[in-house]
């Protein structure tokens, strides 16, 4: 019994650990046009990443995207950044459905809007990919360490254990 304990809480400590770490770099330019280097764009900052991998994610990350933004968005010390990772996406129509997207972000989040174009393998990895039209979510603390990591659809059990770490964050 105490054997399985012991394995348990080994297992549970594991998982943290690989779960916490750097984020490594990612870089692209935002929908206002402007060069963005991740972590480096939110040091000191609480961060949240949402990453979607298909056109199915869409739904997904919208609906976290919207609700992250009117709960956090207006927080000093916050940072919300949108990913659509599009690495996979053929050249031949990659500015086609890049622009497609542009046109159903408003206007005053373009800015923290980046398609992400290299690195999709890793970021699979990092953000353990199971389902493609899943959201994928990774809080970052002020530190630019990952501080956290979900993935799924928008529900309200989801959203409270979110906001109870994001708050612990910031201070709130």
């Amino acid at each position: 019994m105490i054997l399985r304990l012991f394995l348990l809480l080994f297992l549970v400590c594991t998982a943290w650990a690989q779960a916490a770490g750097p984020l490594p770099r990612i870089e692209g330019e935002s929908f206002a046009g402007r060069k963005v280097v991740l972590p480096d764009a939110v040091s000191g900052k609480v961060a949240v990443l949402i990453l979607g991998f298909s056109k199915g994610s869409k739904g997904p990350t919208s609906a976290w995207g919207e609700k992250i933004g009117s709960e956090f968005g207006s927080q000093p010390g916050f940072e919300l950044y949108q990913l659509p990772v599009l690495e996979d996406v053929p050249r031949l129509i990659r500015g086609m459905v890049i622009s497609g997207i542009k046109k159903g972000v408003k206007e005053n989040l373009r800015d923290h809007f980046v398609p992400v174009l290299q690195g999709e393998a890793s970021l699979k990895k990092l953000v353990g990919y199971k389902e493609a039209d899943d959201a994928y979510i990774i809080i970052l603390d002020r530190a630019g360490q990952i501080a956290g990591q979900m993935h799924g659809g928008f529900s309200q059990g989801a959203y409270a254990q979110f906001e109870a770490q994001v708050r612990k964050l910031l201070g709130l």
